[in-house]
């Protein structure tokens, strides 16, 4: 992938951010622990009919955690996002999530800032946070301290890539090397991970009535993360969402199908193809 020469950073240095391609604005916004690289194996396509702008969230990649006296809720990240946006001179651009990313975006949403939202796999969507999520989340912080620690390359094997990574993705031994070493260390180094962790465990997504752009959700067949019942609930997204299933993908799903992905988030973002994904909830 032809990356710019040097990494962005908006001029108050609040958000580290990417800009790839050309047409109409789509953000990226990715998940907890990881930064703007997780979106690595899509950007490519995206960016040949979008304006493709890959944010790191406070706390996570090259950005710095909030400043004092402000929060990390998903709430409050969305807030600097759309501050990102103003910046950048866009006022509702599509915009997608993965993870707690998607949370984000759902509430950029209901900040009236994004044109259309479609989350991967998105995180509050529970009643409350599930204890098995987390412990995997502080179990994967630790795994990925000591991964950097003990072997920086690792996990280079495929085997160890499959076994490392069997609770998030539904194709483990499949995944390519560099993508999984990149997230591996963004989770080991994330100086925002604990504050932004405990504050979206604390809450969950609400008031998504409020949202009036299109909105699309999308789930992976084998994401063993968000378990169906518990942490996909629909009862707070608008009743014009688009609820849709990702065959054989587990929680990471731009990397274990990437060209699924570029297809549903131009779907989603494309009037005439939205149709496709499905009948709305309600």
């Amino acid at each position: 992938m032809t990356r710019p020469p040097e990494d962005c950073l908006s001029s108050t240095e609040r958000l580290a951010f990417d800009r790839f391609g050309s047409g109409e604005p789509m953000v990226l916004l990715h998940g907890q622990g990881f930064s703007r690289r997780s979106w690595d194996p899509v950007i490519d396509a995206l960016s040949d009919h979008h304006d493709v702008i890959a944010v790191d969230l406070p706390g996570h990649g090259d950005s710095p955690r909030q400043p004092e006296g402000r929060g990390s809720a998903p709430s409050d990240l969305a807030v600097a996002v759309a501050e990102l946006l103003d910046e950048l001179g866009l006022d509702r651009p599509h915009v997608v999530g993965h993870s707690s990313g998607g949370w984000v975006a759902l509430e950029l949403g209901r900040l009236h800032r994004a044109s259309t939202i479609t989350g991967l796999a998105p995180a509050g969507l529970w009643r409350s946070a599930p204890p098995h999520m987390r412990l995997a989340m502080r179990q994967f912080r630790i795994n990925a301290k000591l991964v950097r620690l003990l072997a920086p390359d690792a996990p280079a094997s495929r085997l160890v890539r499959g076994v490392s990574m069997l609770p998030a993705s539904g194709r483990p031994f499949r995944l390519p090397y560099e993508p999984v070493r990149t997230m591996v260390h963004d989770l080991a180094v994330a100086p925002g991970f604990g504050e932004s962790l405990r504050a979206l465990e604390s809450t969950r997504f609400s008031d998504g009535a409020a949202i009036t752009a299109a909105v699309t959700i999308a789930f992976g067949s084998r994401d063993m993360v968000m378990l169906p019942g518990i942490a996909r609930r629909r009862d707070q997204l608008p009743d014009h969402t688009r609820w849709v299933t990702m065959p054989g993908c587990g929680h990471l799903q731009m990397l274990d199908d990437p060209a699924a992905v570029v297809e549903l988030l131009l779907a989603a973002a494309d009037p005439d193809r939205r149709t496709q994904l499905g009948a709305p909830l309600r």
